[in-house]
């Protein structure tokens, strides 16, 4: 597999660029993507900044933002997935070391910044706001107000992916936000509100 076409996207060689991923071929030979500062697109099309013409690649396959404090990579509904040394990963940090795959397309993360303690990854739809869940099916990783809640008889609630509808849990060691308790607050509130209203009509 020739991978002397991945640079030919708009972003190109950068040489002025500090990450770097390491691209190992089938013939043993290697190809250098020197991401630039922003944002890079990863995909199979012509479209993005570095093109990887490999069938397991999907067309808008991934996207890396390279910033100050650190690399972070996040998946765009790739059909195969973004993996990081073996992990399957909507969003997240990247560290020198790592292996980042796209498809069957692995990579080493070389020259990257290292992890900062306690990285609160981001939510799948939203970028910017850290994630509390994390869907047992698809693994996405999404905020509180992206997991739709129903709350079946008998009391006990079910947390639903809002991609897959798979069973989403909290992630291990987050604690629960303040407002999210005011709002579960409020809204046992209005339960028994609307609970006293009915008893009253009846």
């Amino acid at each position: 597999m020739n991978f002397q076409q991945v640079l030919l996207g708009a972003g190109g060689w950068q040489p002025d660029a500090m990450a770097r991923l390491i691209i190992e071929s089938d013939n043993g030979s290697s190809e250098v993507i020197r991401l630039k500062s922003g944002l890079n697109r990863l995909g199979r099309s012509s479209v993005n900044d570095f093109m990887i013409p490999h069938p397991s690649v999907s067309r808008l396959h991934c996207e890396i933002e390279v910033k100050e404090e650190g690399i972070f990579v996040r998946d765009l509904d790739s059909c195969n997935g973004t993996l990081v040394d073996d992990c399957p990963v909507a969003c997240g940090q990247l560290v020198a070391g790592q292996i980042l795959q796209l498809g069957e397309v692995r990579m080493l993360v070389e020259d990257a910044p290292a992890a900062v303690a306690n990285q609160i990854p981001c939510c799948y739809n939203h970028p910017s706001y850290p994630a509390s869940m994390q869907c047992q099916q698809c693994h996405k990783l999404f905020c509180g107000s992206c997991v739709h809640i129903l709350q079946r008889v008998g009391g006990k609630i079910l947390r639903l992916c809002p991609v897959c509808s798979g069973h989403c849990e909290p992630l291990a060691g987050m604690n629960v936000p303040a407002k999210s308790r005011l709002g579960g607050f409020f809204r046992k509130l209005l339960r028994r509100r609307s609970q006293s209203d009915q008893a009253f009509f009846d």
